[in-house]
């Protein structure tokens, strides 16, 4: 009989009471289903409130910390450089030194789960209904991240996809798809465990991402239209489009594939550009 739980910390607590037989048997059944959950919806996945851990985890290199003072639902985090600020401001606190502010204050692990920003689900939406999508970003929107969510969320959850990753160089082109590797390396054995996913060096060096049993990958490409053009793509992200020499020829490459059921995502900092001309809808008076 199938399956129709919700699960929970005390579910899986639960389960080890059972034969470890059986137990492998309802895990691989609560990984089906919460896979299908997974690939109905891009929100359920990336909502951390909606399951009993977040299913979807990145990475800053930058220190943070959390304030031992604040309610621990807060949610602030704090740049080491703020915390002096933070407690004379918020606490009263004024002139503290090292040893008050060390005690102060939890460093965060540099794996943290993907925020629940109230900007994110409405950017989700746009980009699940329209295939052509571009996002003028600054510092601290986490609009790269955002952006390797989705197509990774398409990549893991659906048969088939053949998705491409751009950047300035195949060293970033390469990181970008390490960031999907690692989204996928954080999910839920029980739902990691439904398709594995491997990642090789790629064209180029530029890394590559890919399940056998699912059909799916996603391709770092350097920035260029030459290679990319034999392709047909189920979707396309160009990361700091506005600084890529060759955009304009790479987006002409790529438009009969989205033309015909594809996907394009253009990112990047303002910069004179095809790219800020294409955000201003202002290419015709090129």
């Amino acid at each position: 009989m199938a399956l129709d739980l919700t699960i929970t910390a005390e579910l899986l607590a639960s389960l080890s009471r059972y034969p470890v037989a059986r137990r492998k048997r309802i895990l691989a059944e609560l990984g089906h289903m919460e896979f299908e959950r997974c690939a109905d919806s891009l929100h359920y996945w990336m909502n951390p409130a909606a399951h009993w851990v977040p299913y979807v985890y990145t990475y800053d290199q930058h220190p943070m910390f959390k304030c031992t003072l604040c309610p621990e639902d807060s949610g602030e985090v704090h740049h080491a450089f703020s915390r002096q600020f933070h407690l004379e401001h918020v606490h009263g606190r004024a002139g503290a030194g090292y040893e008050e502010i060390r005690q102060c204050f939890t460093e965060l692990s540099t794996t943290r789960p993907f925020p629940a920003k109230p900007y994110f689900a409405p950017i989700a939406d746009a980009w699940l209904q329209h295939p052509l999508m571009l996002v003028e970003k600054s510092r601290d929107m986490m609009a790269t991240w955002m952006t390797i969510v989705f197509y990774t969320w398409d990549t893991i959850f659906h048969g088939g996809r053949q998705n491409f990753f751009q950047s300035e160089t195949a060293k970033k082109t390469r990181e970008l798809v390490k960031r999907a590797l690692w989204i996928w390396q954080h999910q839920p054995k029980f739902i990691r465990d439904i398709h594995r996913f491997k990642f090789a060096i790629g064209v180029d060096g530029a890394g590559e991402f890919r399940s056998e049993t699912l059909n799916s990958e996603i391709i770092g490409m350097p920035q260029g239209n030459d290679q990319i053009r034999q392709y047909h793509p189920s979707g396309v992200f160009t990361d700091e489009t506005a600084f890529h020499e060759k955009a304009a020829e790479s987006f002409a490459a790529i438009k009969p594939a989205i033309q015909n059921g594809g996907r394009y995502t253009g990112v990047s900092t303002a910069f004179p550009s095809w790219f800020m001309l294409a955000c201003q809808d202002k290419l015709s008076q090129e």
